[in-house]
C-alpha cells in the first residue's frame, strides 16, 4: 500500500484572534457537465490532446463538429456565401473545411492505442466506443447558420431540458451557433406555452456558454439578446498564454513568466509531449504537421510557414492549443470552482462585464509577489503547473506501469475553508498532504491579494498568516495552500482558505 504523507490536522489562532468552524472539507466536487463544440482547425486538434487526457476528470457529454468565421462547410450544393471583414474576399462555397470524420478517423483511433495504459493510471478513463459515441454533427454548413436543428444541436438541446440539475457548460472552441441553434429550438418549443418562463429560466441558469473568442456573430445577433440571463465566460484573453500569439509584438516566443518559458520551447515540447501515439498528434511550430483541407494551416510546413510571423521562434517550439482556455476552468487542481468564474485557478479570474446579457471575461491584471501589476497573470501564473501535468499523462500514455507515471498530490487546508480573525492577530495555518506514489511533496502558503478584499499585502511567514492592524471588520484574506511533489514532472495542487476580519 502506498504510504500517505500527511500533515497533523490542526490550526492555532493566536491572542485576539476568533476560532474557526469545524470543516469536512477536502471531498472532490462532481465531475462538471460539459460540452466541446470545435470547428477542428489545427489548435482544436492540440487542444485535444491535452482535453482528452483529462476526460477521467470530467463529465464529457458531446463532441459536435461546429463552423466558425475560420472554418465552414457549405452546404454541399455549391451555395455561395460572403461576409465581409473576413479572410476570404469572393464569394465562396466552404471555407478552411478540415472534415466531417477528423474524429472518428485521426482522433480516436490515436486514443484507442494509449487507452489500455491511460486505464492503469485511472479505470474513469472513457474507451474509445464511449467518445465515438459522443460525437455529432453540428451546424457546420456556413459562418452563423442556425436555422436548422442538427444532431449536435439536438445533443445540446437535450441535455439543457433533462432532468438533471448540474450546469452543463458549452465550450465554444468554434462558432457558438450550434450552441445557439440548440437555444433556439428550446425557444420554438415552449415559447408559446405557459410553461415558457419556467423553462427559461432553468435553461438559463443550467447553460454556461465558455467561449474561446467569439468566432461568429450568433452570440450578438441571438443568444446575447434572447438568453439574456445564460452566462457567457468569452475567454480570448488567454491566447496571451495559449494562442496563436508567437510573434508577441516583435519580441519573440515569450509566453509564460521568465522562469516558465522553457516549457513552451522547441526542446521541451518535442522532447515532453509530441512523443508516442497520442502526443505525436500534438501540433508545434515547423514541425511537418498540417491540417488537411485548410490550404492557410501552413504553420508546420517549414517551405509555407510565414516566417516573419513568427521568424523568432525555434522549430518545434510552442505553437498554438488555444482552447484550453475554456477547459482549463473546469480541471480539479484543488481551486476550481466553475459556479463563481470570479474565482482563480488555471483558467484565470474572470469579472462580470455586464449583467444583461450575463457576460464576463478574464481580468486584464493581477498583482505578483512584488505587489507589481503584471499583464496576462492571470493565466500565466500556472503555466508552468499545468504544462507539467500535461507533461506526466502524456507519460501515462507510454506506461501500463502505474508506479512508472507521476500523479498528483492532494492537499486539504485544517480546520475549514474560513477562518475569522481580528486585525493584528496571526493565524497559523495547517493542512494534510498526501501523495499517492510516496513523492516528498512541499507546502507553500501565498496571498492571492484578488480574491480578497482586504486591499493591501499581509505578511506571511511559513504557515503563519498576520492580520494587518488596519484590516477593517467584514474584509477578507485569500491565502492558497499549493503543494507540489518531487516527481519528475512535478505536479501541483492547491487549497484555499479565506481569512474573515472580524
Amino acid at each position: 500500500m502506498r504510504r500517505l504523507l500527511a500533515v497533523a490536522a490542526a490550526f492555532v489562532v493566536s491572542a485576539g484572534a476568533l476560532s474557526a468552524p469545524a470543516h469536512a472539507g477536502g471531498s472532490h466536487p462532481e465531475r462538471p457537465r460539459t460540452v466541446i463544440t470545435t470547428d477542428m482547425e489545427s489548435d482544436d486538434i492540440a487542444s485535444l490532446v491535452r482535453y482528452l487526457l483529462y476526460t477521467n476528470e470530467l463529465d464529457t457529454k458531446g463532441i459536435i463538429y461546429t463552423s466558425s468565421k475560420f472554418h465552414w462547410a457549405g452546404d454541399g450544393q455549391g451555395t455561395e456565401f460572403f461576409l465581409p471583414n473576413r479572410e476570404y474576399k469572393t464569394p465562396q462555397t466552404s471555407w478552411r473545411w478540415t472534415g466531417n470524420t477528423t474524429l472518428e478517423d485521426q482522433v480516436i483511433p490515436a486514443y484507442a492505442k494509449v487507452y489500455p495504459n491511460l486505464r492503469r493510471h485511472d479505470p474513469a478513463y472513457p474507451s474509445p466506443a464511449e467518445l465515438t459515441s459522443l460525437v455529432r454533427l453540428g451546424n457546420i454548413s456556413f459562418e452563423g447558420e442556425m436555422a436548422s436543428d442538427t444532431p449536435g444541436s439536438n445533443l445540446i438541446r437535450d441535455l439543457l431540458l433533462d432532468k438533471d440539475r448540474r450546469p452543463v457548460y458549452l465550450q465554444a472552441w468554434g462558432g457558438t451557433s450550434t450552441i445557439a441553434r440548440a437555444l433556439k429550438s428550446i425557444e420554438e418549443r415552449y415559447s408559446s406555452s405557459p410553461r415558457w418562463g419556467s423553462v427559461k429560466a432553468a435553461v438559463s441558469k443550467k447553460a454556461v456558454i465558455l467561449a474561446s473568442g467569439f468566432q461568429d456573430e450568433t452570440y450578438a445577433n441571438y443568444i446575447s439578446v434572447a438568453w439574456p440571463a445564460v452566462r457567457v465566460e468569452e475567454r480570448s484573453a488567454g491566447y496571451a498564454t495559449w494562442g496563436f500569439n508567437c510573434n508577441n509584438n516583435g519580441q519573440g516566443n515569450v509566453r509564460g513568466l521568465p522562469a516558465d518559458r522553457v516549457y513552451f520551447t522547441g526542446d521541451w515540447i518535442r522532447r515532453n509531449i509530441q512523443v508516442g501515439p497520442w502526443g505525436s498528434l500534438y501540433r508545434s511550430w515547423l514541425d511537418g504537421q498540417t491540417t488537411p483541407g485548410d490550404p492557410l494551416d501552413v504553420f508546420g510546413d517549414p517551405v509555407k510557414a510565414p516566417g516573419g510571423w513568427c521568424k523568432p521562434m525555434a522549430e518545434y517550439d510552442f505553437l498554438s492549443e488555444g482552447d484550453n482556455v475554456v477547459f482549463n476552468p473546469l480541471l480539479p487542481t484543488g481551486l476550481r470552482n466553475p459556479a463563481d468564474p470570479a474565482t482563480g485557478g488555471w483558467g484565470g479570474r474572470a469579472y462580470q462585464v455586464t449583467a444583461s446579457p450575463n457576460l464576463w471575461r478574464l481580468v486584464p491584471t493581477e498583482k505578483d509577489a512584488t505587489g507589481a501589476d503584471v499583464a496576462n497573470l492571470t493565466t500565466l501564473r500556472w503555466a508552468a503547473a499545468a504544462q507539467n501535468d500535461f507533461a506526466a499523462r502524456i507519460q501515462w500514455t507510454l506506461t501500463p506501469r502505474y508506479s512508472a507515471g507521476n500523479h498528483p498530490p492532494s492537499v486539504r487546508i485544517a480546520g475549514g475553508d474560513t477562518v475569522r480573525a481580528r486585525p493584528g492577530a496571526t493565524v497559523k495555518l495547517s493542512a494534510h498532504t498526501a501523495d499517492p506514489d510516496r513523492d516528498r511533496v512541499t507546502t507553500a502558503w501565498w496571498q492571492y491579494r484578488e480574491e480578497g478584499s482586504y486591499p493591501g499585502t499581509v505578511a506571511i511567514s511559513g504557515s503563519r498568516v498576520t492580520v494587518p492592524a488596519g484590516a477593517e471588520p467584514g474584509q477578507t484574506i485569500s491565502v492558497i495552500a499549493q503543494v507540489t511533489d518531487n516527481g519528475g514532472f512535478p505536479l501541483t495542487r492547491y487549497d484555499r482558505v479565506t481569512i474573515r476580519v472580524s
